[in-house]
């Protein structure tokens, strides 16, 4: 005799959370049109993917408080990103800056205005070679603050350093080539100074950089100090706490970080990211990593030196063919 079980299942729709989609805006304008940029984007729904994605057809002016309108446009090959239509256009110190965006949907979004502040000269920077765990040459700058005004601080850095391979063989003499490339590596940690303890003071030796060590040569390297604003301090000091998060308890809870552009006909519509406006200063040193042989012995093994050209053994590195440019 065979039994059949048979059982009625009720359907439940449940309902899912639809995030509303925000507009993201990263833009900084400097003193110098290197570094002068602008990213669109808008978060997507959720449960996708992506969580932000570019933001095609926006409308974008730069408007100073001496009237002067700088329209900035789309870059063909990079969606999402615009530029000035004169690329050579860069911000003054002492002149505010507030950025319009017309949005293909009709919506309009603009910042405050902000005050460029003068940029703080980085007097000196430093490289010293730092053997252990992670070898590499330890870039520091060193600065004079201010004590007539209230400053706040930004480094980002940037430099190429030296890879191997075993090279590709040429004809039937066995000798190689491509076994030698310049990878570039950017610093991609928050590092902030509030003067509120150091005000007028001498600041030296402050870590901004580490240049990894694999092969003997040069390592070429360049520290980018941002003089930024309090509200902007502010914004890079609560991006970093969420960076920071360990999962614990004891965690601050997380929060979208809202920014400095808002919708013109809604003042609860705010982008998140922020649109920061800071005087910049960019100092370079090259350091000669001539004398670490017998550190360089111990990366001679297949994991540090792989097969091939050099330029196709670090899939996912940025090179420059020849020392790099600039240098």
């Amino acid at each position: 005799m065979s039994l059949f079980l048979v059982s009625c299942l009720d359907k439940i729709d449940v309902p899912l959370r639809q995030e509303t989609q925000k507009m993201v805006v990263e833009g900084l304008i400097t003193n110098d049109p290197q570094f002068v940029s602008l990213k669109i984007s808008q978060t997507t729904s959720f449960g996708t993917s992506n969580s932000v994605e570019p933001l095609k057809g926006a409308y974008v002016e730069v408007r100073s408080s001496n009237s002067e309108v700088t329209i900035f446009r789309p870059v063909p090959d990079d969606v999402g990103f615009y530029r000035p239509s004169n690329p050579l256009w860069a911000g003054k110190e002492g002149v505010s800056y507030s950025i319009f965006i017309s949005l293909p949907d009709g919506r309009t979004f603009q910042s405050a205005a902000q005050k460029m502040p003068k940029a703080v000269v980085v007097e000196s920077l430093d490289a010293t070679f730092q053997e252990g765990s992670n070898p590499g040459f330890q870039a520091s700058a060193s600065l004079k603050d201010p004590a007539d005004t209230e400053n706040y601080y930004r480094w980002t850095a940037s430099g190429f350093h030296l890879r191997q391979s075993t090279g590709v063989v040429l004809g039937f003499g066995g000798s190689r080539c491509c076994n030698r490339c310049w990878v570039l590596k950017r610093e991609t940690s928050i590092n902030l100074l509030s003067d509120l303890l150091v005000n007028g003071s001498s600041i030296k030796n402050r870590p901004v950089f580490l240049s990894p060590f694999y092969a003997l040569g040069k390592h070429f390297i360049e520290v980018q100090q941002f003089t930024i604003s309090k509200d902007a301090f502010l914004f890079w000091t609560r991006y970093k706490d969420q960076q920071q998060r360990t999962g614990s308890i004891f965690d601050p809870l997380p929060a979208s970080l809202t920014g400095n552009v808002v919708n013109t006909a809604n003042p609860q519509d705010i982008a998140l990211g922020f649109f920061e406006v800071s005087g910049i200063s960019r100092k370079r040193v090259e350091a000669n990593a001539t004398t670490q042989s017998a550190l360089a012995f111990s990366f001679s093994g297949p994991l540090y030196i792989p097969e091939g050209d050099c330029m196709l053994a670090y899939p996912f590195s940025v090179f420059a063919s020849e020392n790099p440019t600039g240098w």
